[in-house]
């Protein structure tokens, strides 16, 4: 299956999930080696610019493919499904492209056009970064600690970056910087952490870089003293939904894993039991693991479902914060309900599911870590939810 680089004719959504859930042996299969790279193998990477999944949200004028958005998070947790690492750097671009297309065309077709397949990486900073005019554009400084992908992407949305007139700030900026990590910008090897290892989330430092005007969205002052956010709250959890994606796949995957296990016989140590398949209480187990992540499955979906419908009926508007809270509350749940499904996973495998060898440790990894991100934060998301609910507002979150 080859594309060439101009605009696609249209695919159908079955299709498109069909070929995402066909890279499920290759994906599989790199897991561990994925996990030794940093990255995702290149072999995964190359599979999914081969089958278009990685243009699904690029403009149809570039070689994009027009998907709604729950196509696009089947797509990742078909992907995550077979290697949660790869799940989130597919995640991670297919939610920062749309970030982009508030610049100008002149941006978009320099990005994508003839490089349908360009890969892109958003990046946050609270602290610590700095935009300067000058002519034609602005220089900006600064370190952008978690960045996705990193070392295989070729652009980054870095945001919000504070826009200054010596130590004064006057202004606020997103970026869209070619990443070009031996020229431009610096990569600190700091991603060492449990579990996503293969998503190379490491720092990005940047030193008076120069970014064009017509590759930077300048927010205004509301009246409230705060600054508009050039890149949208709803756009943020849009994106913080193909996150989870990722995630769900992975319990998704893990439930594969012991389902071919128990197939195979498995034994059960010391009962009366010789396979542990032959057990009510470990069908009971089983099928209670199904449910939950079932119900992880839902709950995603009904998040697509419902941006999908508000994109029908009132494109290009904000949501409300309460509907944003609500959404976010369903992303907790959705997590919630998968790290369950992990958990009897886990008691179903025994200590045997936590062998190198055995793929079922490194997707519980996966999810342990990624359902920690800032973004889908459990306990903040309650809070929020509940002072929307209440009207108690304003809102906890700094992007939402």
């Amino acid at each position: 299956m080859s594309l060439d680089s101009t605009t696609q004719a249209p695919v159908a959504p079955e299709e498109l999930v069909a070929r995402a859930r066909g890279l499920l042996p290759l994906l599989r299969e790199n897991m561990a080696r994925t996990d030794e790279l940093g990255n995702p193998a290149p072999e995964n990477i190359a599979a999914l610019k081969e089958a278009g999944l990685l243009r699904v949200t690029n403009p149809v004028a570039y070689g994009g493919i027009s998907t709604t958005m729950r196509t696009q998070l089947e797509i990742i947790s078909e992907v995550g499904r077979g290697c949660a690492s790869t799940g989130w750097i597919t995640a991670n671009h297919i939610g920062s492209v749309p970030f982009a297309f508030a610049l100008p065309e002149k941006a978009l077709k320099e990005v994508f056009d003839g490089h349908p397949d360009a890969i892109v990486l958003s990046a946050g900073a609270l602290s610590g970064t700095r935009a300067e005019r000058v002519d034609g554009g602005v220089v900006i400084s600064g370190r952008f600690p978690f960045a996705s992908g990193c070392e295989i992407s070729d652009w980054a949305v870095l945001a919000p970056i504070p826009l200054m007139e010596g130590d004064r700030q006057v202004g606020m900026v997103d970026v869209l910087a070619p990443l070009v990590p031996l020229r431009d910008i610096v990569i600190e090897q700091t991603w060492q952490v449990a579990g996503l290892t293969g998503t190379g989330t490491h720092a990005m430092v940047v030193d008076d870089l120069f970014v064009p005007d017509h590759f930077i969205l300048y927010a205004e002052q509301d009246p409230d003293g705060r600054w508009e956010k050039a890149v949208s709250p709803t756009e943020l959890v849009q994106g913080n939904t193909h996150s989870l994606a990722s995630l769900v796949g992975a319990a998704r995957g893990a439930l594969d894993v012991v389902r071919e296990q128990l197939a195979k016989r498995k034994p059960l140590s010391y009962t009366t039991y010789a396979h542990a398949v032959d057990s009510p209480a470990i069908q009971l187990w089983f099928a209670q693991a199904a449910h939950l992540v079932d119900t992880a499955v839902l709950h995603m979906t009904a998040i697509a479902d419902g941006f999908d419908a508000h994109t029908a009926a009132a494109p290009h508007t904000e949501l409300p914060w309460e509907e944003r809270a609500r959404i976010r509350m369903h992303q907790a749940t959705a997590l919630q309900r998968a790290k369950e499904a992990m958990q009897k996973l886990l008691d179903i495998a025994g200590t045997g599911g936590f062998a190198l060898s055995n793929p079922l440790q490194q997707y519980w990894r996966d999810l342990e870590i990624g359902s920690r991100h800032g973004m889908l934060y459990q306990p903040a998301i309650v809070e929020d939810y509940s002072r929307a609910l209440l009207d108690a507002g304003p809102t906890i979150s700094l992007y939402h």
